[in-house]
């Protein structure tokens, strides 16, 4: 064997190794960007469903005031009034931050500020919470692949 025929069977193995190197490098990163995609299909899916559960609480949040606040003494009522305003204030801090759709658009408005007691009692509004509460419903369902 010549120093020639040497270098060339070392050259030979040292392009089929670089192949398989590349070869490799190429499946891994073709599944690291699907477990990418992945990762990022579900934290935005779970950013829907912490959003639904927020304004969910807040729908029956709504719903309690408007069947108990005849009952309540002035103090009481005033308190839970702050209770509500904070409620929707929870919901507001996290639909802002998602980007502008006709979901959050519709979420943003039916719990947009109370001027007083009297919007909070209106069942105008309870239906519209209700309606935008359903549609971030529709945005947080599990995928189906999942299940």
């Amino acid at each position: 064997m010549t120093q020639e025929s040497v270098s060339l069977t070392v050259g030979v193995i040292s392009l089929l190794v670089a192949v398989a190197a590349t070869w490799i490098a190429r499946s891994s990163l073709s599944q690291a960007e699907r477990v990418a995609d992945r990762d990022q299909k579900d934290w935005k899916q779970r950013k829907w469903f912490d959003l639904y559960f927020k304004a969910d609480e807040a729908y029956d949040d709504l719903d309690r005031f408007q069947i108990l606040s005849p009952s309540w003494n002035a103090q009481q009522l005033e308190w839970e009034w702050n209770e509500l305003m904070r409620a929707m204030r929870g919901v507001h801090k996290m639909a802002v931050v998602f980007p502008k759709n006709p979901v959050i658009d519709a979420l943003l408005s039916s719990t947009a500020v109370f001027n007083d007691q009297q919007q909070a009692i209106s069942k105008d509004r309870l239906s519209g919470l209700f309606e935008a509460v359903e549609g971030v419903r529709k945005k947080a369902l599990l995928n189906a692949d999942i299940l």
